[in-house]
């Protein structure tokens, strides 16, 4: 505590007195920026990035081992299989209030325990005996992923400004896609294993191990803020807060409920998670669902294993494009929209196409889908980080924002059951293009229904985020008219009055 008083004396004497609540930051040097956001970079985004690839390894992996044969294999059907999806986002939806957790416990303590404990909660899936026992381990794997995913765009958030947010936070969501990308590759690779284990056990085993292994990593390297941080010089340390430019004087420690209350009336949070509700649903189906879609463009299931992970790797590199251009030119509002749009399309030609000469086509429709929807909610989370006045309201917000996003999974874990939409169930209005009767063709369900709600859900993306971002513009435009325009490196303080403050402006 003592050490924690000095650099809050410290940050406390680095403020030069200002009118309205604001300053100007002339003691930060664009070299001392460089050297503080690099040593972030390279000391703490890899550690959260690659906590972000274990998480999704091991929520993910369901999906790979649905193909290598586990719903089969416990005797599960459709429906069944649903509710062992749900049971992870029921959990997961239930802890995303611990947002607020990262503020009380200290980071490296509280993630490596979470480590350990969704690790294990992964491995013990792949010991399964029937759907009870998986069930069980979704859920317990649920609630440690939760406390761990709500709360590390709120920890980069306390790191890096504004206009440095994007690229990282990008960078560390875009280990979504490229988690799947590993999944994919190592899935193909287990599931050519010859052993006494079913491919799907020794798939859930093998990929929930590393976790475990990681947390000393985390106890021993990860930092708790940037006042404690080890790598940087006092000075820096000073000067990691001092550069944010939204300036909050409640204890680090602890939670400002007034910011916690505003957070749950500020409309924003909710079309924010209205967006997020939008695009989750159509990331959850890629993620559960990808390889089982690819499969039923005819290909095997250890050859719809390999197809996907260049899908998902293209994403993460569309991921780190939309978060370059927007940190460099603004405009977030705008790239979500776009990007949403080209998943819709990738949706709809899903949804469209229910040729099966046509599978070509049907593979492009997964491109654009993963390259339209992955960016778009990653870009979204960001967005929102920008534009919240306080750090016990960007809790709030983000919480808020996940709670309603993650809703969305529990309906895109049912709308993909295997007997929908096969082709044996389709009108025989496409019997002109088949030889033969409509009892010939193959069982390859299309999922139109799930595909079509996908293309429904990014659709509404782009009219929401564009409407967000009319809303922000305007109320922009009406503070500088009020009050006058605002130079950029102006600081604010948001203690009190939050983004309200006559001198916030937000990022569009």
């Amino acid at each position: 505590m003592a050490d924690d008083d000095k650099v809050d004396d410290a940050d406390a004497a680095s403020i030069e007195a200002g009118s309205e609540g604001t300053r100007r930051v002339h003691v930060v040097t664009e070299d001392m920026n460089r050297r503080i956001s690099r040593a972030f970079d390279y000391r703490t985004l890899p550690i959260i990035c690659c906590l972000y690839v274990l998480s999704y390894l091991d929520r993910g992996n369901i999906g790979n081992a649905k193909t290598a044969g586990a719903q089969e294999d416990l005797g599960l059907s459709s429906s069944q299989w649903a509710w062992v999806l749900n049971a992870f986002y029921i959990s997961y939806i239930s802890f995303e209030w611990s947002t607020t957790l990262w503020r009380i416990f200290p980071a490296r303590i509280y993630v490596s325990t979470l480590c350990v404990l969704w690790g294990t909660a992964a491995m013990c899936s792949g010991v399964a005996r029937n759907m009870a026992e998986l069930v069980v381990c979704r859920c317990f794997l649920g609630v440690f992923e939760a406390t761990f995913g709500a709360g590390a765009p709120y920890f980069l958030s306390m790191m890096y400004k504004r206009r440095e947010l994007g690229f990282r936070m990008s960078f560390m969501l875009g280990m979504s896609p490229l988690a799947n990308t590993f999944a994919s590759s190592l899935a193909y690779g287990i599931t050519h294993i010859k052993g006494s284990l079913a491919p799907w056990r020794l798939l859930l085993l093998i990929e929930g191990a590393p976790t475990v292994l990681f947390a000393p990593v985390v106890f021993f390297f990860m930092i708790d803020s940037p006042q404690t941080a080890r790598f940087l010089t006092e000075e820096e340390r000073t000067f990691a807060v001092d550069r944010l430019q939204l300036r909050d004087r409640t204890s680090r420690r602890g939670v400002q409920w007034r910011q916690v209350l505003a957070g749950v009336a500020d409309y924003k949070n909710y079309t924010h998670g209205a967006i997020h509700f939008c695009n989750n649903f159509s990331f959850a189906a890629l993620s559960n669902f990808l390889p089982t879609i690819v499969q039923s463009m005819g290909y095997s299931s250890v050859d719809a294993q390999g197809l996907t992970a260049p899908v998902y790797f293209a994403a993460f590199l569309c991921c780190l494009l939309t978060a370059y251009v927007s940190d460099r030119y603004g405009h977030r509002g705008f790239i979500v929209a776009g990007f949403a749009a080209l998943g819709a399309i990738g949706y709809g030609l899903l949804a469209g196409v229910r040729d099966t000469e046509k599978t070509g086509l049907r593979y492009l429709g997964v491109w654009l889908a993963a390259c339209g929807v992955f960016p778009a909610l990653s870009i979204n989370i960001t967005w929102l980080l920008n534009n919240q006045g306080g750090d016990s309201k960007k809790g709030a917000g983000l919480g808020i924002v996940l709670i309603i996003g993650q809703c969305s999974s529990l309906i895109s874990s049912t709308v993909f059951p295997k007997e929908d939409g096969s082709v044996s169930h389709i009108p025989d209005i496409r019997g002109l293009a088949w030889p033969g009767s409509m009892a010939d063709l193959p069982d390859r369900p299309f999922y139109t229904k799930g595909c079509a709600i996908g293309c429904a859900f990014t659709g509404m993306t782009v009219f929401l985020s564009l409407t967000m971002r009319f809303l922000l513009e305007r109320e922009n435009k009406r503070r500088d008219e009020l009050y006058g325009t605002v130079d950029a490196d102006v600081e604010v303080d948001v203690t009190d009055e939050g983004d309200n403050h006559r001198n916030f402006r937000y990022l569009t």
